[in-house]
Parts: structure tokens; C-alpha cells; sequence
């Protein structure tokens, strides 16, 4: 089996370079051009992707297509992009009521109205799992039926499914440089020199993300004790459990929501010293 990428879809990076008389800027049509190029080319990664998996399990792809769109329109069927949405709405307006309020009080405000979020969401995933869990086997179920690839059954698919995964990244990766190229051609800048300001951005970037995902993992494990505390203190009928497993759960999105907001000053510095290093970029024709 031939695991496809899509390079060739950055031919198109050649007519960012008619663009250069325009020096580009918030809402360039060079960018927007580029972005639109962008998400085509990741849309055919993905596609791509699906065909290879679905020729990995030997089954024809234009059936297992018929089935994800029919879960796809099972969990539109639930309310929960409403209820998340709704969840955001009320966010957005309690975050406008903090900073219209006590400016002493705004932090504190905000921080709780986020805890008033978190559970929203949790809520509103809990309400609609048993029916998504309906739709994933009622998939499953329409995927088993599907008839086989015409490629016939493959050797190893575990093996097969690796090598799609990896084909499917490289494809994304190939998309993001062809991006980049655009990009920096839209803003008239040489893409060797934003390319090494860009890879100065992620050395700087890295120490910051090992320690965020270090301490989002302490928060995570923090949780899951606290967790199971509470599932050996109370039995299973006892309401005390699930308030106590719901506080362990705030407690520990409050523990990762000040985790990330360690880690902002050090992002926001690194994106600084990009700006400034991009800018300092020779201009090209």
C-alpha cells in the first residue's frame, strides 16, 4: 500500500511572489490567500489519512465516508455544541461583569466564573456521553458492514496504521512550511532568516512547555488521588461522593488554569523576541 503526501499543493507558494508590490497587513488578501491554502492542503492530509486507514482495515472507503457522516450527524443531533456554547456565552458576559465590577475583585471574579464554566462543560459532556457513546457504536457497527478495499486485506494493519499516522504528520508538517513560505513572502521577508527567528522562537518555547506540561501533570495526578480518596471515603450510593469527586475535579482545573497562566509571561517573551527578530529580517523583492 502507497502512503500519499501532498507537496505538490505548495506549487501554489510561487503566486505569494506576485504579491510582492503589496506590502501585506492585517486583513491581506495575500495572508488570507495563504491560510485558505493552508487549511485546503491539512483538509486533504486528512483525507487522505482516512483513506489510507480505512484501506488499513480493508474496507471500502466511500462506505466508511457514509458512516462517519452519519455519526457526524448522530452528535449533531445531541445538544451538546449548544450547551457548550452556551457555557461560553455565559463565560464571555461573566468575564464583562467582573472587569465592569471592583477592579480589586477582577481576578478573584474571573477565576471563579471559570470554575462556574468548567463545571458547565463537564455537565454538558456528561449529559450528552451516553448518546455519543450511541453514535460511536452505531459506527463502529455501520463500519463492520462496509464492504472491502479494493486494495484487498494489507499484512500487518497495526503496522499499516503507523505508517498512515506518520504519512498523515509529514503531510501536515509540509502544509505549515508551505505556509510559512507564503507567509513570509506575502510580508516581503527573507524565509531563511524567519525560519531560523522561528526556530530561536521554539528553543525558547521549550523550557516553558516542559515545565507546563510538568506541572499540568503533578495537577493531573494531584486530582486522580484526590479522586480516588474520595471513592474509598464514601460508597458508591453516598451523594457526599460526588461532591467530593467534583471538588477534586475543580481543584484540579483551578491547578492547571494558574499553571497556564505561570507559563504566559514566558510565551508572551518568547513571541516578543520573534516579533523583533522577524522584523529585523532583510525585505526581499
Amino acid at each position: 500500500m502507497t502512503i500519499r503526501t501532498h507537496t505538490s499543493r505548495w506549487i501554489l507558494v510561487g503566486i505569494a511572489l506576485a504579491f510582492g508590490a503589496v506590502r501585506a497587513s492585517a486583513g491581506d488578501p495575500c495572508i488570507g490567500d495563504a491560510k485558505e491554502t493552508f487549511t485546503d492542503c491539512k483538509g486533504d492530509c486528512k483525507e487522505a489519512y482516512q483513506v489510507d486507514k480505512d484501506n488499513c482495515i480493508n474496507k471500502l472507503h466511500s462506505c466508511v465516508e457514509g458512516c462517519r457522516a452519519g455519526r457526524s450527524e448522530c452528535v449533531d443531533a445531541t445538544n451538546l455544541d449548544e450547551d457548550l456554547a452556551t457555557c461560553r456565552d455565559d463565560l464571555r458576559a461573566a468575564k464583562a461583569q467582573c472587569r465592569a465590577g471592583d477592579p480589586a475583585n477582577v481576578d478573584s471574579c474571573i477565576d471563579q466564573a471559570q470554575v462556574v464554566a468548567f463545571l458547565c462543560r463537564k455537565q454538558a459532556r456528561r449529559d450528552a456521553k451516553p448518546f455519543i457513546s450511541a453514535c460511536r457504536a452505531g459506527f463502529r457497527a455501520c463500519v463492520k458492514a462496509c464492504p472491502p478495499a479494493p486494495s484487498g486485506e494489507v499484512i500487518d494493519p497495526r503496522q499499516c496504521k503507523l505508517d498512515a499516522k506518520d504519512a498523515y504528520l509529514a503531510c501536515k508538517a509540509d502544509c505549515r512550511e508551505g505556509f510559512q513560505v507564503q507567509k513570509d513572502a506575502c510580508l516581503h521577508r527573507d524565509h531563511a532568516c524567519v525560519e531560523d527567528c522561528r526556530a530561536q522562537r521554539d528553543t525558547c518555547r521549550q523550557p516553558i512547555e516542559d515545565q507546563l506540561d510538568a506541572d499540568i501533570a503533578a495537577c493531573n495526578a494531584t486530582r486522580d488521588t484526590a479522586v480516588d480518596n474520595c471513592k474509598n471515603l464514601y460508597a458508591e450510593d453516598d451523594p457526599n461522593r460526588a461532591t467530593c469527586i467534583t471538588q477534586a475535579q475543580v481543584d484540579g482545573f483551578q491547578c492547571r488554569d494558574q499553571a497556564r497562566e505561570n507559563a504566559r509571561p514566558g510565551f508572551q517573551g518568547c513571541r516578543d523576541a520573534f516579533q523583533t527578530c522577524a522584523t529585523g529580517c532583510p525585505a526581499v523583492p
